[in-house]
């Protein structure tokens, strides 16, 4: 008699007719924009940086909401080079970004600036970009290029 222990899988589960996407629940993922919006209307720029990078949508699937998560903090980024000068900006990467916030903003600025055609905010990522990079160092361009999760 042989062994049947290898057959675990029941291949009623695998029916197409029966399939279930488990990321079509898309609430609570990305960035809240209203509050972005709201924090950007009220100048109050640190806070509405963090907010954008809260609940970053690593593990979806679906393509449209990381698109309009990535362009909601380009949106963000480029709005404070506009309003404020780089000192202030390097006050927010030294004393308000940890690593792992930074290695999000890194990969949000990678995915923007695939997306995005304009120059001006091309030109503001990159100025996040470098002083990303002075303040963590090259390790953050590497842990966003070898990290598994895209967006």
């Amino acid at each position: 008699m042989h062994n049947t222990e290898y057959r675990k899988y029941n291949v009623d589960d695998f029916d197409p007719a029966q399939f279930y996407d488990h990321h079509d629940n898309l609430d609570g993922c990305g960035p809240d924009e209203e509050k972005v919006h709201q924090l950007l209307e009220a100048n109050q720029l640190q806070d509405a940086l963090k907010v954008s990078l809260l609940s970053p949508p690593l593990g979806h699937q679906e393509q449209a909401l990381k698109d309009n998560s990535t362009l909601l903090v380009a949106h963000v980024l480029h709005y404070s080079l506009k309003s404020s000068d780089l000192v202030s900006i390097q006050e927010i990467i030294d004393n308000q970004l940890s690593i792992d916030e930074a290695d999000i903003l890194m990969k949000y600025i990678y995915k923007a600036m695939q997306l995005s055609s304009e120059s001006s905010t091309c030109q503001s990522l990159l100025t996040w970009h470098s002083l990303l990079v002075a303040k963590f160092g090259h390790g953050a361009i590497v842990r966003v290029l070898a990290g598994r999760q895209r967006l």
